[in-house]
């Protein structure tokens, strides 16, 4: 477990299922996340499933985002597409219960995976996608130093229109110079 000041990220557990697609379900969540189907529970255990499976071959770590005070499973966020010889990888959040948004949790959240990220696992860069009109979710990776690095034009059908994907990374150092 990664342990913040008011959050705790942890390993998913099948019995998370229930809490997690009670929120992905729903379709405001969903269209930050590039999906519009909703997901079953079995689906979504196949996904916890999967994440043991990845964090086992090395290839990502999925955490659930979990508050102190109450233990509530709050969201989840991780690293994927890990690259051992790159020393990259991708990383993926969402606080997913929206009574939490706006509460810099999720910045939270980010700092601990990005520590994990850069002194334990020693990855080099840490990159993302984010549809751009994800405003709140923006602001949070700026805010703890990510960088605009490229968009991909008309990337995301969503609501009836085209939107971009823009790119950002931070690399270790820009990571540690920001946290002294």
């Amino acid at each position: 477990m990664l342990e913040g000041k008011r959050v705790t990220l942890r390993g998913l557990e099948l019995t998370d299922a229930e809490e997690i697609i009670k929120h992905f379900n729903d379709l405001e969540i969903r269209q930050f996340l590039g999906e519009s189907i909703p997901i079953s529970k079995q689906e979504e255990e196949e996904w916890i499933r999967n994440t043991w499976k990845m964090r086992q071959e090395g290839k990502g770590h999925i955490f659930g985002i979990e508050l102190h005070s109450s233990r509530k499973l709050i969201g989840t966020c991780g690293l994927v597409r890990i690259s051992p010889i790159h020393r990259g990888a991708e990383l993926g959040i969402a606080i997913m219960d929206k009574q939490y948004w706006g509460k810099g949790l999720g910045v939270e959240a980010l700092h601990l995976l990005l520590d994990y990220a850069f002194n334990i696992l020693n990855l080099h860069r840490v990159w993302l996608v984010v549809i751009e009109d994800n405003e709140r979710a923006i602001r949070s990776y700026l805010k703890v130093g990510f960088q605009h690095t490229g968009r991909l034009r008309q990337a995301v059908y969503k609501g009836g229109i085209y939107k971009d994907s823009l790119f950002m990374d931070i690399l270790a150092d820009e990571y540690g110079q920001k946290q002294s």
